[in-house]
C-alpha cells in the first residue's frame, strides 16, 4: 500500500514541474523574440537615419554645384550668386537629375521648388522616397555669419546652406557655406 501512495504522489509532482518548465520556456521564448524585434526596429531606425544624412549631404551639394555651374559655365560672379532677385536664393526650381546643367530649371515637374516659405523641397507630393521630405534654404550673411538682406550685396559675406530631411517626426540636417572667393 505504501508503494501505491509513493507512486500517486511522484506522478503528481512531475506535472506540477513539467507545467514550470513549459511556463520558463514560454517566457524565455517571449523574450528572445522580443529582442528580435526591438533589435529590427534598430536596425531599420538606422537605415532610415543613413538614408535622411545622404538626402541632406546631397542636398546641400546640390546647392554646390549649382553655383560651381554658374560660377564655371556663366561666368557668373559673386554678385550674381548672392543676388537676392536672381542669385540662388532665388532660384525657384532646380534640375537636380542633370549632372550636366544643374540649372534653374521651370520645366520638370519633380524638381526641387522654392516654396512659399523661401525653402527649397520636391516638387512632386513633397517627398523624396518613402515618408523623406527635404527641404534647403539658402540665406545671406555677413562677416559674422548673422543673416542679412540678400538685396544689399555689398554686406553679403556668406551664404548659409541649410539642407534639412525630416520623417517620422524626426530630422537630420546638413549645413554648408559658399563663399565670395572658393575659386
Amino acid at each position: 500500500m505504501k508503494n501505491l501512495i509513493k507512486r500517486k504522489i511522484d506522478c503528481g509532482f512531475t506535472l506540477i514541474e513539467v507545467l514550470i518548465a513549459i511556463f520558463l520556456i514560454g517566457v524565455a521564448f517571449v523574450g528572445v523574440v522580443a529582442f528580435f524585434n526591438s533589435s529590427l526596429k534598430s536596425h531599420l531606425e538606422a537605415k532610415n537615419e543613413l538614408v535622411a544624412a545622404g538626402l541632406a549631404q546631397e542636398g546641400s551639394e546640390l546647392i554646390r554645384n549649382l553655383r560651381d555651374y554658374k560660377v564655371l559655365h556663366d561666368s557668373a560672379t559673386w554678385s550674381d550668386l548672392a543676388d537676392g532677385t536672381s542669385g540662388l536664393s532665388a532660384c525657384t526650381r532646380i534640375d537636380y537629375d542633370s549632372l550636366a546643367s544643374h540649372l534653374c530649371d521651370n520645366s520638370k515637374s519633380d524638381n526641387v521648388c522654392l516654396n512659399g516659405e523661401e525653402r527649397y523641397e520636391q516638387c512632386s507630393g513633397g517627398e523624396t522616397g518613402v515618408g523623406f521630405k527635404r527641404t534647403i534654404s539658402v540665406r545671406c550673411e555677413d562677416e559674422n555669419n548673422d543673416e542679412v538682406s540678400c538685396g544689399i550685396l555689398a554686406n553679403v559675406k556668406s551664404l548659409r546652406v541649410v539642407s534639412s530631411v525630416t520623417w517620422n517626426g524626426r530630422e537630420t540636417e546638413a549645413t554648408d557655406r559658399l563663399y565670395e572667393n572658393e575659386f
